[in-house]
């Protein structure tokens, strides 16, 4: 039986930016995931009722800032021992300072920020309707947060998703980073729309130059430990459907686990089914989310599938 200490649980699926490889911006995401915002009520009913969580995970496909209730959330957390994060990233262009001094008074432990240029111009290519200038006066007030209340948290991740019209600038960013008091995250982008110019230097910065690089070095996709959130964290949308995982906008295993037993919506058949397709033990189904995805053609096309030791020894760094 599954039961873990830690969920993923989307804030708000709404977002104000237009990036052009988000499933949002496509219109993907509108069937199952759908716009809005996660409520307070829920948040606090989920808590109460299981009260073996112990780590949530604010974001996924949309802004967690929002969501009006953040604070709100955020204190209700605290108070219940409850570790929050939004380690899934946060754009920062609209969030009020009471959500601001929120995160450092009620301790959320990690903000990553995606923030893919150092210049208004290069910024924007991706983060399409953005402004720089806001986001980084917003992390600067994070960090007057910090030190008024004199506290090491959140901590703050700079993530720097490397394309070819920003690879220029991924010296400048380390710049800005440590300025910003944050630690910076550069990631591979998975298109190959966007491919970058210059392989050998982002091969040296990060020991592969793109994603297929990456897979034919290392035999497994780049996002394969999303798949483990099957296990250790399960996605649960902001409306109560029950996802799985973050990568999934396809099709649901439970509709709504604010009205039902979360273990047991956790272990149901169709959710377990797919755990079992993930690790190679049943067939493809094709009523099961996971045969649209990437991540999972790719197991199964490597036979390289999700193993109990990889679980385990995740689980121990999570």
């Amino acid at each position: 039986m599954v039961s873990p200490s830690s969920i993923r649980l989307e804030a708000c699926s709404i977002c104000q930016l237009k990036c052009p490889l988000c499933p949002r911006t496509t219109g993907e995401t509108f069937k199952i995931i759908g716009n809005g915002t996660l409520k307070f009520e829920n948040f606090k009913s989920l808590i109460d009722s299981n009260p073996q969580i112990r780590k949530v995970e604010l974001g996924n496909f949309g802004e967690v800032f929002l969501n009006k209730e953040i604070p709100q959330i955020l204190r209700y957390a605290y108070e219940h021992n409850v570790e929050t994060t939004i380690d899934e990233g946060a754009n920062l262009n609209d969030v009020s300072d009471e959500s601001l001094e929120a995160l450092v008074r009620y301790q959320t432990s990690i903000l990553r920020c995606a923030i893919d240029g150092v210049t208004q111009s290069t910024y924007e290519k991706y983060r399409v309707g953005a402004n720089l200038k806001k986001v980084i006066a917003n992390i600067k007030k994070i960090n007057s947060f910090k030190a008024a209340y004199r506290s090491l948290k959140p901590v703050l991740i700079f993530q720097f998703v490397i394309f070819g019209h920003n690879e220029h600038e991924t010296e400048r960013a380390k710049l800005l980073a440590s300025m910003l008091k944050m630690k910076l995250n550069y990631k591979l982008n998975f298109s190959e729309n966007f491919p970058v110019q210059n392989r050998d230097k982002i091969r040296a910065l990060l020991g592969y130059s793109d994603r297929k690089e990456y897979m034919e070095k290392e035999g497994r996709h780049y996002m394969r430990n999303q798949c483990y959130e099957m296990w250790i964290r399960p996605q649960i949308n902001w409306d109560g459907k029950l996802l799985g995982c973050s990568r999934n906008f396809w099709g649901f295993y439970s509709e709504n686990v604010f009205q039902n037993d979360l273990i047991a919506n956790i272990n149901n058949e169709k959710i377990s089914y797919a755990r079992d397709m993930l690790m190679g033990l049943k067939p493809l189904y094709e009523d099961i989310p996971c045969k649209n995805c990437g991540i999972y053609k790719s197991l199964a096309k490597n036979n390289s599938w999700i193993t109990e030791a990889e679980l385990k020894e995740h689980q121990k760094h999570s």
